[in-house]
This record gives structure tokens, sequence and C-alpha cells, in this order.
């Protein structure tokens, strides 16, 4: 009777130098790789920002554009300013470090909302408060600013606001020039 022969050449598995070999060509690609897409994920937050600032200032041109009203875009820095109100210089409060909103009234005279004031069917609040800092983890408003527009939708600053935003993957630029064009840079 013959006695199966074990056939050593055609054994499944691997060896312990490729299995070492492997997981150093593993290790040399995650080390490649890993900065790129940690670096791509932060500057996803800093574009995100300002590609979502940027469209809400659209929205508050749009705004006075479609009610007939002055509206601004608010942003309060990092420290808690906003400067640039045409007529009555700058806000702050440092509650509001790294928020904007959009604010209405109904004329040039009228005041604007607190800003404590809510949104709500009778307010001049048209949006929340929108933090930076919570939204995208890492970016901040460097430098705040107010964007006001008139009924017709054309800048009432009396130079072109730009809005500064921070984050690890970089720093953008939102500015508005005196036509209402947002642009990012």
């Amino acid at each position: 009777m013959k006695v199966a022969e074990r056939d050593w050449n055609l054994s499944p598995g691997m060896t312990l130098i490729e299995f070492v070999v492997t997981l150093g060509i593993i290790g040399v690609l995650a080390g490649v790789a890993i900065p790129g897409i940690l670096g791509s994920i932060q500057r996803r937050g800093v574009d995100g920002a300002s590609r979502r600032l940027t469209e809400d200032i659209r929205l508050a041109q749009s705004t006075a554009l479609m009610r007939g009203v002055q509206a601004r875009l608010v942003a309060f820095s990092d420290t808690g300013t906003a400067p640039n109100l045409p007529a009555t210089g700058n806000l702050s409060d440092s509650t509001k470090a790294n928020k904007y909103r959009i604010e209405t009234r109904t004329s040039a005279s009228a005041a604007w909302p607190s800003l404590s004031d809510l949104p709500g069917p009778s307010s001049n609040v048209a949006t929340e408060w929108n933090d930076i800092s919570s939204n995208y983890r890492g970016v901040r408003v460097t430098t705040g600013n107010t964007v006001v527009f008139n009924s017709m939708g054309g800048l009432v600053n009396g130079s072109a606001p730009s809005i500064v935003i921070e984050g690890t993957g970089g720093t953008r630029t939102v500015q508005t020039n005196l036509i209402g064009r947002a642009t990012i840079q």
C-alpha cells in the first residue's frame, strides 16, 4: 500500500519573508498617501466655508432685490468684531466670534435688528447665525466685515468689502466687488 506523500512545493500560504515585504510595501504606500489625504480634507474645510460664505453673500443680495429692502451680511471675526458698517462703524460682540448672518431693514433710516433677535415671520433677521468654526473644524474668520446691499441689489459699502477665512488648509478671501459679485481669492 502506498502512503500519500506531501508535496511541499504546492503549499498554499506565504513565507515570513513574503509577509514582511508585503507589510513594508503597504507601510510605504500609507506613508505617501495619508499626508495627501489629510491635506485634502483640511483644504476642503476652508474651501467649503468660503463657498458657503460666497453663496450667502449672493443670498443677501437676492434678498434685497426680492423684498425691495436693504440687506446685509454681517460677519464677525474670531475676535468678535464686524467692521465696515456704513454710517455706524464697527460692531463688537465676543459671543458672535466666527459667526455671520443675513439681516434686512425696510429703509436706509430704519434700524438694523438687534444681534439677539431671531429669524421669524415679522423679524428682519433672514438667517440663523452660521458658526464657521463649528461647521468647518479648524476654520476661523480672521477678518470679519459687513456687506450691505440696497433695495436694487447694489453694494452700499464705500469700498469692496472682503472677509478672510483661514484654517490648516490655507487662507481664502471672499471679496465682494462694487456691483455685488462675490468671488473667492
